[in-house]
């Protein structure tokens, strides 16, 4: 009979308990801003010297050790020797622009050397690099993998050592 009792009372507790229980709602807002946005990419290209970090935007062309009179090249590597005067290395390289959240149709591609270079000559394609912003191209198709081939050329009169640069691509939406 105790056990009864006391069963009724802490049931009844619990009832009272939950017939007085707090409760709280609230909202919570949610704002963006969903802007445009561009992905360049550089990857190897299947006639191409293979590039060091492929898929990102930041990528290298490691040509290793050149000479002009060497018949040594890189795998995928073009060389033309003009006697007496340079040599050429030429690779082809993709450049692949991605497109989120815009309605842009297309894409300019600029190209500017990070360093001026007086010694040697450094092409995208027939496109002279230098200290100034070069026009690659007006009209870029986003989410394609498009070719473009690097020339650096190295006059006969050079001294010997290391060779190193970088070319800042900008993609700016059309």
């Amino acid at each position: 009979m105790k056990i009864l009792v006391i069963t009724s009372i802490l049931t009844a507790f619990a009832i009272t308990g939950i017939a007085t229980a707090q409760t709280s709602s609230g909202t919570l807002g949610v704002t963006a801003n969903v802007q445009g946005s561009l992905n360049m990419t550089f990857a190897t290209d299947s006639a191409g010297l293979a590039m060091t970090g492929t898929t990102t935007s930041a990528g290298s062309l490691p040509f290793g050790n050149v000479s002009m009179y060497s018949s040594t090249v890189p795998a995928n590597v073009t060389k033309t020797v003009i006697p007496l005067t340079s040599f050429d290395l030429a690779t082809p390289f993709d450049v692949r622009v991605d497109l989120a959240n815009s309605p842009s149709a297309t894409y300019t591609l600029a190209a500017i050397l990070a360093a001026a270079d007086t010694t040697n000559t450094w092409k995208l394609g027939a496109l002279a690099l230098s200290g100034t912003t070069a026009s690659v191209t007006v009209t870029g198709a986003y989410a394609t993998a498009v070719p473009y081939t690097l020339h650096l050329t190295v006059p006969a009169t050079a001294v010997a050592g290391a060779i190193s640069n970088t070319i800042n691509f900008t993609a700016t939406a059309n």
